[in-house]
């Protein structure tokens, strides 16, 4: 059986002796100090990756002799974790205090190598790391003829020795241990950096590489050109972490087993009577509205079929028709010729080159697989100049997706601007221009920001936040980190730059505040009613009563309100009032049909006897003018309550003889009285009105090529 294959094992030499225990005159911490926290960062940062990586730590300068090696001399070496993938327990275990031992780091560098012979004979490692945390302080006291034969083990096994503490190539350390660390680095093609470049390297959690996965499918092009290609994803919103596993929590011994679970079932009810009812007798449905609508399985083997997994091209269109508002933003992904096909991909290379000369961009179907809805894509071309063709595929939104938005004009004189105030916004914008952010001397590049290579704030918080709970179950989630919050400020340098800019414009464009002020709701105190319970109170009351003077009611008048227009409240009268100012049966008309429609709309209780009411002195003023007005309206009013199911509201109007004026009631009515019943009326007035569309030849095509 083929061993196992791992991507990558470390193992860390950490250590915990005594000369490693006295603080630094500049940050105030030890060298253990800032070892430790380095080496909870690598644990966490394994850990959360979730990549095949083996770690395995040996301490250097212990109290206890623990390894393979110790009958060999190897003293003060404790193996801490043997090569595993790493826990949590690894950080929990990690001892806090230095030890007063002191360990020679030659024989930890021998342990180590021994680790990965003697612990994965199963397993087939392509990179091996040993990473050391140690300042070398104890001499290693090898001899030359036994160094050579080492080094030349530790490049034929393709070790690599990495030194975090102290970089050997600094002028600053210089000794003979420090030579002879520097020569094992370089021939291993190490490295040898600070602890602070360590950090600033793990200051960000690194999320689980994946290696894309292709989509194979046939691009067809007309009914008889298919080329094979794949697809693979290149940008896609997705969570932060995918799969979790659920552990239960014990409340009496507070602890968590991820094998015990918690037991569901599922039962199907009768809202009616709370019986259960067995599923085999029950028929899938969906919630529409209040209604529950009964989906068989007859229904569902009607859907419709978008068939099997495919990728066809509809037809291309110039690349300005596809607009940044078109595409849906649900992910990117990258379409190359089938791999070992060369012909598929000089084939895609020549499509990638005739869209890109003509400027075109093709627009696809796309199936996933069977039983998936279909989608829409836009096919563009890739070119780079180190001789890389691709299309990009990127979703293309449907009409019911996109929402049309209107705005103001602002090419009115009220919205013109000077010069002055344009010039002003200019130097804004050039005040604020991230490629300049920060100085050369802080920073490499001086670029804020930086497209593709910025973290998302929000996953980083969520991984700080499982990291934390890992460590501290009972503790809350702590704030977010200021290495975090730095990804959301402003440059210091920006802001500085922009700091003039901004006080011009405040000058140029004076704001005034605008209140809105709330209306004042009128407030009575509250009337105690257990007052007129006592005996007492209310002869007390009565005597008050008597000494109020008396009023004249008689004397004040009501006011004469002026109407201006028809209300529910007394539709009667103001129809009546407005008619002898002078207002047109027209216009009147209008009016009290949209308080009809109104009433019985609003209508809570069933009682239409005052709709009925208005209806019926509307129906009597049309007959001695115009009866055209109140037909009209009572033929839509009849369509609308059809399609509301309000057959009860005719069948008053039909009970309280309101239906049409007749040519007998008023001869300028279009209805004729002998031959029309009101059944027939019902009728014809159901018939919706066509309208004659002209439907273009390519539409017709289009389905009679379907």
């Amino acid at each position: 059986m083929a061993p196992k294959r791992i991507e990558n094992g470390t193992v860390i030499i950490l250590d915990i002796g005594r000369n490693v225990s006295e603080p630094d005159e500049k940050n105030g911490k030890s060298f253990f100090e800032l070892a430790r926290e380095c080496t909870i960062h690598i644990i966490e940062r394994k850990i959360i990756s979730q990549g095949s990586n083996l770690l395995g730590i040996i301490l250097l300068g212990s109290k206890n002799t623990k390894n393979n090696l110790a009958a060999s001399g190897c003293k003060y070496i404790e193996t801490y974790a043997d090569l595993q993938y790493p826990t949590w327990q690894m950080i929990r275990d990690l001892p806090e205090k230095p030890s007063k031992a002191r360990g020679n780091w030659f024989d930890a560098l021998l342990v180590a190598v021994d680790n990965f012979k003697s612990e994965i004979s199963a397993m087939k490692i392509i990179n091996k790391q040993i990473i050391f945390m140690t300042n070398f302080q104890k001499p290693s006291g090898i001899e030359d003829s036994e160094l050579e034969q080492i080094l030349a083990g530790l490049q034929e096994e393709e070790f690599q020795i990495d030194v975090i503490g102290l970089n050997v190539y600094s002028n600053e350390y210089k000794n003979e241990e420090i030579e002879l660390v520097k020569k094992i680095v370089e021939l291993t093609n190490g490295v040898s950096v600070t602890f602070e470049f360590t950090m600033r390297y793990l200051l960000f959690h690194k999320k689980k590489a994946v290696n894309a996965v292709p989509w194979n499918v046939d691009l067809n092009i007309g009914p008889s050109i298919k080329i094979p290609v794949s697809s693979y994803i290149r940008l896609k919103d997705e969570a932060v972490v995918k799969k979790w596993i659920m552990a239960i929590k014990d409340p009496v011994t507070n602890t968590k087993s991820a094998t015990e679970y918690m037991q569901k079932s599922k039962i199907f009810l009768n809202p009616e009577n709370q019986t259960v009812i067995d599923k085999d007798k029950s028929i899938k449905g969906y919630q529409y509205g209040q209604q529950v609508i009964p989906f068989s399985d007859c229904d569902e083997a009607m859907l419709y079929d978008s068939g099997p997994k495919s990728l066809s091209v509809y037809g291309f269109t110039k690349a300005s028709n596809i607009t940044w508002q078109c595409l849906n933003g649900d992910g990117l992904s990258y379409v190359f010729g089938r791999k070992g096909d060369k012909k598929a991909q000089y084939a895609v290379r020549c499509l990638v080159e005739c869209l890109h000369e003509l400027n075109l961009v093709g627009i696809v179907r796309r199936v996933y697989n069977n039983g998936n809805a279909p989608k829409m894509y836009a096919l563009m071309p890739v070119l780079d100049s180190n001789n890389f063709f691709c299309l990009s595929m990127v979703g293309i939104c449907y009409k019911d997706e996109i929402k049309n938005m209107s705005f103001p004009p602002t090419d009115i004189k009220k919205y013109a601007c000077s010069d002055e105030q344009v010039n002003a916004f200019v130097n804004l914008i050039k005040a604020m221009d991230l490629m300049k952010a920060y100085e050369e001397s802080d920073f490499d590049e001086t670029e804020a920001f930086p497209i593709a290579r910025i973290v998302s704030p929000s996953a980083q918080y969520v991984l700080d936040c499982i990291a934390f709970r890992a460590m501290n179950p009972g503790k809350p989630l702590p704030q977010p980190r200021e290495d975090i919050k730095m990804l959301f400020k402003v440059p210091p340098l920006v802001e500085k730059r922009s700091k003039q800019s901004l006080e011009k414009l405040k000058s140029l464009f004076v704001l005034n505040k605008v209140e809105i002020k709330k209306k004042e709701k009128k407030t009575s105190d509250a009337m105690d009613v257990d007052q007129f319970d006592d005996a007492s109170t209310s002869k007390s009351f009565d005597k008050d009563m008597k000494n109020i003077p008396k009023i004249d009611l008689n004397a004040f008048k009501k006011p004469n309100y002026h109407i201006k227009k028809i209300g529910t409240q007394n539709p009667l009268d103001d129809f009546d009032t407005l008619k002898k100012e002078g207002i047109s049966m027209k216009d009147l008309a209008t009016q009290i049909t949209a308080v009809i429609e109104s009433m019985v709309y609003g209508n809570i209780d069933g009682d239409l006897t005052k709709v009925m009411e208005v209806m019926s002195h509307f129906r009597q003023e049309c007959i001695k003018s115009e009866p055209s007005h109140y037909n009209d309206w009572l033929k839509n009013f009849r369509m609308e309550l059809i399609d509301r199911n309000r057959d009860d509201v005719i069948k008053i109007i039909h009970d309280n003889k309101l239906n049409y004026i007749l040519k007998s009631e008023n001869i300028l009515s279009n209805t004729e009285s002998d031959s029309c019943d009101d059944s027939q009326v019902y009728e014809t007035d159901t018939i919706p009105n066509l309208t004659e569309v002209t439907i273009s030849s390519e539409v017709n095509d289009l389905f009679d090529n379907m």
